[in-house]
């Protein structure tokens, strides 16, 4: 399916038309409008590279202080607890790293919805920690809010976790 994305858009066919062409084809209209949307023929600008860097840096960043925290705070009350989370963040920092890395769509979404869990579970503890939790938060907010711009950069047909959608129901490429 994605060869003939390819084929289709260099013939120079609208990602409206390939998905009039393909629907029938396909048996998942959402998974097929979905890849139209997030197919990118050409290569990024040198901008959005750099940006997608320092986002990469930031979730870096993110995480060494995440298991900073979780190490310096959680360990000692609850051992087993607190290296469980230990082990968690560094997985699931290498699952958000190769998906940032690749510039995917998936990466970029799922980045963002843990940053906003990142937040609220600052913000629950800021009572306890207050100058960690207001770091953590300025760190979390600044990676959620430069991977979404990064991925409407990239992305400009999906919405925050799908293809965008007009009143009618159909979906919008262009």
């Amino acid at each position: 399916m994605d060869r003939q994305i390819e084929d289709l858009i260099k013939q120079g066919l609208s990602r409206h038309e390939i998905f009039e062409q393909l629907k029938k084809q396909s048996g998942n209209q959402m998974r097929l409008a979905q890849k139209i949307a997030t197919f990118e023929p050409g290569s990024s600008s040198t901008q959005t590279v750099l940006l997608n860097r320092v986002l990469i840096v930031l979730c870096l960043l993110q995480a060494c202080f995440g298991i900073w925290v979780i190490h310096s705070n959680v360990v000692p009350m609850d051992e087993e607890f607190g290296w469980q989370g230990i082990v968690a963040t560094f997985i699931l920092t290498i699952f958000y790293f190769v998906g940032l890395f690749r510039m995917s769509f998936t990466g970029y979404a799922s980045f963002m919805l843990f940053c906003i869990t990142v937040v609220a579970s600052y913000a629950y503890f800021f009572n306890h920690f207050p100058v960690v939790s207001i770091v953590g938060v300025l760190l979390a907010v600044a990676g959620g809010v430069l991977s979404y711009s990064v991925k409407v950069r990239l992305f400009p047909h999906m919405g925050f976790l799908d293809v965008r959608k007009d009143e009618r129901g159909d979906y919008i490429f262009e």
